[in-house]
């Protein structure tokens, strides 16, 4: 019988956000992937380390180029490798930090496994935005306003991006951080944006508006912006 992949959503960051279904996944699984991009970063790993006991690690090494070939070429030399797991009747489970289905190297994969005919499920994990939302003690969208998700780093059309009605996410900023900051100020946002680094992990920083995100500005791949059209 052939093994099943997993892929398994460890939330934000905090390890008690991690969900009992992810757990049970994790324990039931002989083999975990664990992505790694080269930067050395394993927060999932972390947050899933004190569940795993003495489990086979697969590393999965890929890369975060604007090539897109090379990108390609990373996922499906990963997916073969699991496939060749999965082939040998072990169950796989893929970590991911946050969500699965957002903004995840890992459905790239489960794609590829799925077209080998292979079985793939799903565990969903707590996503960043909303983790953010609830350490401000605010709402995503009420009643009948937009909410829309805005990879901010790698979309060229930016601007008119934010010129869209209604509240607004903005992950991957990197070094379009302070275009998009300047951005928001003119479009009269900037005392409506909340602005969280790391949200839920031991370092986590929560800032109240643009202005104040300024004056000590972080810029890191877990920073992201919540933007409330309404006041």
């Amino acid at each position: 019988m052939k093994g099943i992949l997993y892929g398994i959503g460890t939330g934000p960051g905090d390890p008690e956000l991690l969900t009992i279904k992810a757990v049970n996944a994790i324990q039931k699984c002989g083999v975990i992937a664990v992505p790694e991009t080269g930067s050395g970063e394993r927060t999932a790993f972390s947050i899933i380390e004190k569940y795993l006991g003495d489990k086979e690690l697969l590393e999965c090494r890929f890369v975060m180029e604007k090539d897109a070939a090379k990108r390609k070429e990373a996922r499906q030399v990963v997916a073969g490798q699991i496939i060749q797991i999965l082939d040998n009747g072990k169950d796989v489970g893929f970590i991911t930090l946050g969500d699965p289905t957002t903004y995840s190297t890992y459905m790239y994969v489960h794609e590829i496994v799925v077209n080998e005919g292979f079985e793939a499920k799903i565990i969903p994990g707590i996503t960043s935005y909303s983790a953010a939302a609830a350490a401000f003690g605010i709402a995503l969208c009420e009643g009948d306003e937009i909410l829309t998700v805005i990879p901010a780093g790698y979309s060229e059309d930016i601007d008119k991006l934010l010129s869209y009605p209604g509240n607004k996410v903005l992950m991957k900023s990197g070094v379009n951080m302070t275009r998009v900051l300047e951005k928001l100020k003119l479009l009269g946002y900037g005392d409506r944006t909340k602005i969280a680094c790391r949200v839920t992990m031991s370092d986590q920083q929560l800032y109240t508006s643009a202005e104040e995100y300024e004056r000590s500005p972080e810029v890191d791949y877990f920073t992201l912006m919540i933007v409330k059209e309404k006041a």
